[in-house]
């Protein structure tokens, strides 16, 4: 039963078409990943399917008794309530579902051997369907745990909405939405603001959901982790894929290449044929056969190569939308010491940041800052950059080092000044060299008169991004500065950021970012700074398995302490291993067998899952050795360190699976 149809959409915004003929049915785990570049429709297709927009043509069909979930890119809570009353408030429906199954298990008791019987089991079954379909619905009955997951302490929980951030807000709603039981998920950006520990945790959550999702993300990582298929909005048409992210790209430009070879072999033979009759046309012996090839000329242009009339001619391949165009190079070459930490310290009042930082950050090193929101890594650059006082200790730079510093907040732009006028602020050149600049960015035209405060927030990126590049420094160190970009523009600058000739210090909780660009780890939690040799998905997965092993990480607290830090932290901070789910309350025999079979199906699902990702793991190793001149070596690389990742990610999901089949006995 599909629990979605939407049919022949259609959706103007004033003369400009932002939808045409969009067709889409959505069943029972399906997970679509919306995606397309920033404007293209992705919000307002969430928007039509959630009543807030009207269509100017077409249907929005949902199944009876279907309810679906949204989540806005900035959603609101109430002011007034505390953050575990606000929560509590969105599990009411669950429980009122609960009390209702409850019922009809009675019903079903009274009403055995009458004829209405059949009816009440057919509730029952689509209760006990929307439960299954929860999927960590056990896991949810403990809210505050819900809510420590994406970022919320013990002390936050008595807070009121009104004093969270903007941040705080959106992590609070997607606690809110998922507590709420929805049968559909719609989510518009939901990693925004969350740091990589409460992403990771929301991929498992939603990889287990049993309903249906529609996500838009610009996360590659996220994507690949979450969804089994790909709808994509572009040039107001939407096309769907099969498989995750990285299924879709491959598809893609396959389907690219295919549709570009036949196009060309087409015109080849139209040209041929054409050129054929305009030299024979007039000739009596040969007239006939020239219109004959034109004829088949013809059939071409409409039907393509095999002529028939159920056929369809290639089309041309449209070119790819405008890019950025990054690039950037020093215009000199620092010192080999580029930044020195010297027992370096911050706090704020009783909260210790980090304390006794001591180390140093060599010239072409590629850092990636990660750890939990709070945790101090902005404070660590602002430290570095003398925007913030140390409490003690001191951060310096090494000798010619030149910086360029792109803020979280992009609150280094002037947002009274124009477009222009910033890009000019940052050294002497003509307002003609300023805009040829600018346009590498895509920001042209009447755009770089607007103010900087009227610009979306990719496109103050994108501002801020032209500045540095301009600048030419030999250190960079962003903060974030993937927000509101879409999935091109990430990818401009992972391919600027992998051929920059300098140092850089980049915090982010872009995965793919980070595996694609950075030599090094440099993670700041709980107090401490420590640093790993290799990029995220190394780190990671080190550390799952250090962690399992009751060992730490081979990395180096750059506090000069030993690494203390015993499985019981391990987990409290990473949350690697969780409890196995509690087996709900209540259930009648035929009910546990059910939930038996259910989980025994899940543990030989991973088993298989994890043979699979040896096997590939074996692949790669061997092609690692021994690579042929066809390999792709950096490629292979960073799927090994993302096989490695899922591999261990298996292996807990087998873990609990296996824990709770043994509670089910």
């Amino acid at each position: 039963m599909s629990l979605l149809v939407v049919n022949n959409l259609v959706r103007h915004f004033g003369a400009d078409m932002i939808l045409s003929g969009v067709n889409f049915k959505l069943e029972w785990r399906q997970k679509v990943g919306l995606i397309g570049r920033n404007g293209t429709g992705k919000t307002t297709l969430l928007r039509l399917l959630t009543g807030q927009q009207e269509p100017d043509k077409g249907t929005i069909s949902f199944s009876k008794g279907i309810r679906a979930g949204y989540l806005k890119q900035e959603d609101a809570v109430n002011p007034e309530n505390t953050v575990l009353r606000e929560a509590e408030l969105a599990f009411a429906h669950v429980l009122e579902m609960e009390a209702r199954l409850r019922e009809v298990e009675h019903e079903m008791a009274a009403a055995s051997g009458t004829p209405d019987l059949e009816s009440v089991m057919e509730e029952y079954s689509v209760l006990h369907d929307r439960f299954d379909a929860m999927g960590g619905y056990d896991n949810l009955r403990d809210i505050p745990g819900v809510l420590k997951r994406l970022g919320f302490g013990p002390n936050d929980l008595t807070k009121s909405c009104g004093r969270l951030s903007g941040g705080e807000k959106t992590r609070l709603a997607i606690a809110r939405l998922l507590l709420s039981g929805p049968d559909i998920l719609l989510l518009d950006e939901p990693t925004n603001h969350l740091d990589i520990e409460a992403t990771e945790w929301l991929e498992g959550f939603l990889s287990n959901f049993g309903g249906a999702m529609v996500l838009v993300s610009h996360d590659r990582y996220f994507l690949d982790r979450v969804v089994n298929s790909i709808a994509e909005i572009e040039n107001t048409r939407l096309t769907t894929y099969t498989g995750n992210f990285s299924a879709y790209w491959q598809q893609k430009e396959a389907n690219r290449t295919r549709q570009a070879e036949m196009y060309e072999r087409e015109q080849r033979e139209i040209a041929q044929l054409t050129a054929f009759f305009e030299k024979w046309k007039n000739t009596p012996s040969k007239k006939n056969q020239a219109v004959m090839r034109m004829r088949w000329a013809e059939r071409i242009r409409q039907h393509g190569l095999s002529g028939k009339l159920t056929g369809i001619a290639a089309e041309k391949v449209a070119p790819k939308g405008k890019a950025v165009k990054l690039g950037i190079k020093p215009t000199q070459l620092s010192g080999n010491e580029v930044v020195i930490f010297d027992g370096l310290g911050k706090r704020f009042g009783e909260r210790v940041l980090f304390e006794n930082v001591t180390g140093l950050i060599r010239r072409g090193e590629r850092v990636g800052i990660i750890g939990p929101n709070g945790a101090g890594k902005s404070t660590l650059v602002k430290v570095l950059l003398g925007r913030e006082t140390p409490t003690s200790g001191s951060a310096r730079l090494g000798a010619s080092v030149t910086v360029g510093y792109f803020a979280q907040d992009t609150s280094d732009l002037d947002l009274d000044a124009t477009v222009l006028e910033n890009m000019m602020e940052v050294g002497e050149m003509e307002p003609v060299v300023a805009r040829t600049h600018l346009g590498r960015f895509l920001l042209t035209g009447d755009d770089v008169f607007r103010e900087a405060r009227l610009l979306s927030g990719g496109e103050k990126n994108k501002l801020v991004l032209a500045q540095l590049t301009y600048l030419k420094p030999n250190l960079l160190i962003l903060d974030e500065p993937t927000n509101h970009l879409d999935i091109d523009s990430r990818e401009a600058l992972g391919q600027m950021l992998k051929t920059y000739d300098g140092t850089l210090l980049l915090v982010s909780h872009d995965r793919y970012l980070l595996d694609q660009v950075t030599t090094h780890t440099l993670e700041v939690a709980d107090g401490n700074v420590t640093l790993f040799d290799g990029p995220y998905s190394k780190f990671r997965a080190e550390r799952t398995k250090r962690a399992r092993a009751d060992v730490q990480p081979k990395a180096k607290l750059l506090n000069g302490a030993e690494p203390a830090i015993n499985r019981g932290t391990i987990e409290a901070l990473l949350g690697q291993r969780p409890a196995p789910p509690a087996v709900p309350a209540g259930m009648n025999a035929h009910q546990t067998s059910k939930e038996r079979q259910r989980a025994r199906t899940q543990v030989v699902a991973t088993e298989r899952r994890i043979s699979e990702l040896e096997e590939r793991l074996r692949l790669i190793e061997a092609s690692l050795s021994a690579p042929a001149a066809s390999d792709n070596v950096l490629a292979l690389s960073q799927e090994h360190g993302g096989v490695q990742l899922a591999l261990s990610e298996a292996m807990e999901a087998w873990e609990r699976a296996s824990a709770y089949v043994e509670a089910l006995g």
